[in-house]
């Protein structure tokens, strides 16, 4: 317990020397923040030890600031593509730190730092220090006020003290990373909200997958305790589906809620629908009235009704087969007061589901069955969405099956990638689905899934 006070303020007299007397002024002149910051943690004997030397928990920090994105999430509010990003949403950011800041404050810093609601809302420049913070350990874990010091202690249950985030569970890491990688509009007070306007001036769409992104992010806890989610990888991708779709509805909801209250909230918000619908080629070739037995395009969807929520929807909600749901649902015609509700109700209903699907056993071989009949009996996915979600289903049933990954498993995911470069012939740089070619995905995966459910059945009845 001494040897904690003594760091502390050990770090607290370099956090001084760092930002002065005058920055001292300016910070306790300001709101409190309830974040203690990243120093809170830092010392050698807590969570700042070298990496690879003692357990997981006491180089955590060092390894997060080394390897984890999210330390340099801050950063990237000032390189290029963002400034390019900034100055498309105000032109007058372009030329002035205040207006561009100001946008950053609006727009950016409820995702891309350890923000509080008072730091959105208020004007003036952003320091650097706090842009270089990125997001910090409190951004998941919770501010840390209320157990930065109990958390030390033999007798410490997390499960006592709210305000810390419970990270161990599939549904408590989901839920965390949700909050920026879909987005909320209340979530902290904060307004994390991914629209048409961000992602039509550059931004990337978020197209969230629980499974992916925690395989690509570097672990700075104990493996160990990842039990349940290491269990099954079909489970990890249902559970996370759950919580995705239940917390892009409650978005949409919000976003509904918040245009009635002010006008100025856009209505409708386009972002929560299938980009793909709307950008596709506008050829004579293309568009010309096809026989009835021919699709229009390679993206022909719904016949003009872009899905709502597509990623989020494929899988989970029957939205492709019920033309009066998508009609409602469609952005001409959608009321924002029937979205509220829905959206709402539609949260409650798949919350609930992710904690049933969260104790539930997936026999693979079976999941794995029911996959190829369900794409020998339907038309090819045509929809990129449905594809790209079948070709994230199959990665985890053979993942489960401790199956050897076939090479035409790289085939399929490359035939979903967007084409990267502009082409000798164009010039022109594709960000979208253009070159997906549906019967051969249809092809090549059914190949996949009879090769597997082969393998599967010579090795259940080896005679």
């Amino acid at each position: 317990m001494k040897l904690a006070r003594i760091a502390l303020i050990w770090w607290g007299l370099i956090w001084l020397r760092l930002i002065g007397f005058e920055g001292l002024a300016n910070v306790m002149a300001a709101e409190p923040s309830p974040f203690m910051g990243n120093a809170s943690c830092a010392t050698s004997t807590c969570h700042g030890g070298t990496i690879g030397r003692g357990p997981a928990w006491n180089h955590s920090l060092s390894t997060w600031l080394a390897n984890d994105p999210h330390a340099n999430a801050g950063r990237l509010l000032y390189d290029r593509d963002s400034q390019a990003i900034v100055s498309r949403l105000d032109r007058s950011a372009s030329g002035s730190r205040e207006a561009y800041d100001v946008v950053l404050r609006e727009r950016c810093i409820s995702c891309h730092t350890t923000a509080t609601a008072s730091q959105t809302a208020a004007s003036g420049k952003l320091s650097v220090e706090f842009l270089a913070a990125g997001v910090t350990c409190e951004s998941c874990h919770g501010a840390a006020e209320s157990w930065l010091v109990s958390h030390t202690h033999a007798d410490w249950d997390p499960a006592t003290n709210e305000s810390m985030r419970e990270m161990d569970s599939i549904i408590g890491r989901g839920e965390t990373c949700v909050r920026c990688h879909i987005g909320s509009r209340t979530e902290d007070g904060l307004v994390r909200d991914m629209n048409h306007d961000l992602i039509a001036a550059g931004h990337p769409a978020l197209r969230f997958e629980l499974p992916i992104y925690l395989a690509n992010l570097p672990a700075h806890w104990d493996p160990g305790r990842d039990r349940e989610l290491d269990a099954s990888h079909v489970r990890l991708r249902a559970v996370g589906r759950a919580i995705n779709l239940a917390t892009a509805a409650k978005l949409s909801s919000e976003r509904a809620r918040d245009h009635l209250q002010d006008p100025t909230v856009p209505w409708p918000e386009l972002s929560d629908y299938d980009c793909f619908a709307c950008h596709q080629s506008l050829s004579i070739r293309d568009f010309q009235v096809p026989p009835s037995s021919k699709k229009k395009s390679p993206l022909h969807v719904s016949d003009g009704l872009p899905v709502w929520n597509s990623w989020h929807s494929v899988n989970q909600l029957e939205l492709r087969d019920n033309v009066a749901l998508l009609e409602k649902l469609s952005p001409h015609r959608s009321d924002p007061k029937q979205i509220a509700a829905s959206g709402q109700s539609l949260a409650v209903q798949y919350r609930k589901l992710a904690k049933q699907l969260a104790t539930k056993t997936i026999d693979p071989r079976q999941e794995l069955q029911s996959m190829q009949e369900r794409l020998q009996d339907q038309p090819p996915p045509v929809d990129w969405h449905q594809a790209a979600i079948e070709y994230l289903e199959l990665d985890a049933l053979l993942r489960d099956l401790n199956a050897s990954l076939p090479d035409a498993l790289n085939e399929l995911e490359h035939s979903l990638r967007f084409q990267p470069e502009p082409t000798p012939d164009t010039n022109v740089s594709l960000h979208s689905p253009a070159d997906f070619d549906p019967a051969k995905f249809r092809q090549t995966i059914l190949r996949i899934l009879q090769s597997q459910l082969a393998s599967t059945l010579s090795q259940a009845n080896p005679e």
